[in-house]
């Protein structure tokens, strides 16, 4: 019973070190969408909206501006999909690269002496694992990589339709787009959504 509560008591505090900084991210990608359907809107702050279609991998040219797909890229990511990535990539923030190099999503580089080279790097490789100067910027990286990586098209879609349909972000739903995340493919989005499933209401803070 002890060794139960105490792994509560672990996931408990990683959940609640981790969910502010989500929440500002997201909150602050939210405020930036809330922007652009007000340029969309009232037909200004142009030069504001190419450069946000810039930043988020689009093309935004006269006769050339798909405003679907500029907020279907600028929009919050699930906040137990989160949760879930970064306990399962930071080994609940234990990991090495989660310690030396506030990396809690497993996120690589690719420049030399961009980050932390991995112990197991196959032969021929040249990645390595990025490092961060704090865990915030750890968390801004991997919402603007689920937002711009054309591996996450269909986790985008999903989130797409959630907000169509006016229902809350279903991060269940929305793990099944993860399957380019990792090697593991299908394995690691069971593993995500099963961590989802245990872990929903220490997610919420409820």
């Amino acid at each position: 019973m002890t060794d139960l509560k105490d792994a509560q008591d672990k996931k408990k505090r990683f959940f609640d070190f981790m969910r502010p900084m989500i929440n500002d991210e997201n909150a602050r990608i939210l405020l930036l969408r809330e922007s652009l359907l007000a340029a969309k809107k009232n037909n200004y702050r142009k030069a504001f909206v190419k450069k946000t279609a810039n930043d988020y991998g689009l093309q935004w040219d006269s006769g050339n501006e798909n405003w679907d797909k500029l907020l279907e890229h600028v929009d919050a990511v699930a906040l137990e999909l989160a949760l879930a990535q970064s306990a399962n990539e930071s080994a609940w923030g234990q990991s090495r690269f989660a310690q030396e190099g506030n990396n809690f999503f497993g996120q690589w580089c690719y420049k030399k002496g961009c980050g932390i080279v991995p112990d197991n790097r196959d032969h021929g490789t040249y990645h390595e694992v990025a490092r961060f100067k704090n865990v915030n910027n750890s968390v801004r990286s991997y919402i603007k990589n689920i937002n711009t990586g054309p591996a996450y098209e269909l986790l985008r879609d999903v989130r797409r339709k959630n907000r169509t349909a006016g229902t809350k972000p279903d991060a269940y739903a929305q793990a099944g787009g993860l399957i380019k995340y990792s090697q593991r493919r299908e394995e690691y989005v069971k593993e995500i959504r099963s961590m989802i499933r245990a872990n929903k209401r220490l997610m919420l803070g409820e």
